[in-house]
């Protein structure tokens, strides 16, 4: 690897690292304001809330130490690099998300059987808006190194959703202000453990994408729609250019890694000088491609060494 790809390189893990940190800092001021909240107003969806971005600053942690091993690259023990850890990282935090939504969901079935919670009080109108403000600021601030972290493109997922359970929080309590002095006060009681239920079932959809990814990369299923058309658009520019007719090509991703490996089945006069030329164009097409790129190009002559 050239010194200037590098230098590319170790810039994207600080930004990711940076990126990492602003939200482990952001999330846990978020978190203890509404831990503290939760608990003097006696709201279940602003502690669940509160719990929810606590557990995320953990996990976030996590990925901060697994961006520093990547970083590392290939060792005599890891000759490939572990880029395996950012998708296994990815798919504990959507196991432990989920887990956490299952949870709330329980405590706010029991709230509702018991007969409800209090109405929301100025803390909790308080904290609902801080729970907007904040995971849309740090979205819109991570959401340009997420272009090129998984990573860090996870963590903004969270934070999009947060802004979104925030929303919802306020309206709903809002809700709840209105309808508390009228002949529906008793339906006030019942709007907080619900908002935590309809939360958990909004929150499940990114875990769950996540640990699908994570299954499909852990298992070396085929990427993302994108990376294949890439992959194949190169293979057909060179089958046409050397007229290879008889080609196979397997892809997979992990982390930030690429893996494409291409047999092609030639006559026997074919030579050397030739193949590198085929791998000289493949390289070109293919290094615009946003991730570290291990490619594998062979040639036989027997086609039975291909199947």
């Amino acid at each position: 690897m050239s010194s200037s790809k590098k230098s590319a390189k170790s810039r994207e893990f600080r930004q990711e690292r940076r990126a990492l940190s602003l939200s482990i800092v952001m999330g846990m001021a978020l978190a203890i304001v509404g831990i503290t909240i939760g608990i003097i107003g006696g709201s279940q969806i602003v502690l669940f809330d509160g719990f929810y971005t606590f557990l995320g600053i953990g996990l976030t942690w996590m990925a901060m130490r697994v961006s520093h091993l990547v970083e590392e690259g290939p060792t005599i023990r890891y000759p490939y690099g572990r880029e395996a850890l950012v998708p296994l990282i990815i798919g504990i935090e959507g196991v432990a998300l989920l887990a956490t939504c299952a949870y709330a969901s329980f405590n706010a079935i029991l709230s509702i059987i018991s007969g409800g919670t209090k109405v929301p009080n100025g803390w909790s109108f308080s904290y609902a808006v801080t729970a907007l403000a904040i995971p849309l600021f740090i979205w819109w601030r991570l959401r340009r190194v997420a272009q090129k972290s998984e990573l860090v493109r996870a963590e903004a997922t969270q934070w999009l959703a947060g802004a979104g359970l925030g929303l919802a929080i306020l309206l709903a309590f809002i809700a709840a202000g209105i309808i508390a002095g009228t002949s529906w006060a008793v339906g006030a009681k019942y709007i907080d453990p619900s908002l935590v239920i309809g939360a958990c079932c909004l929150f499940v959809i990114p875990p769950a994408g996540m640990v699908r990814t994570t299954f499909i990369e852990l298992i070396e299923g085929v990427p993302d729609i994108e990376l294949q058309e890439a992959a194949k658009l190169a293979l057909d520019h060179v089958a046409f250019q050397f007229a290879l007719t008889d080609r196979h090509m397997r892809m997979t991703k992990i982390g930030r890694k690429f893996y494409v490996e291409i047999d092609f089945v030639v006559d026997p006069s074919w030579t050397v000088a030739q193949s590198d030329q085929v791998r000289h164009v493949l390289f070109r097409m293919l290094k615009t491609i946003p991730h570290d790129l291990w490619l594998t190009v062979e040639f036989t002559a027997d086609r039975a060494l291909v199947d």
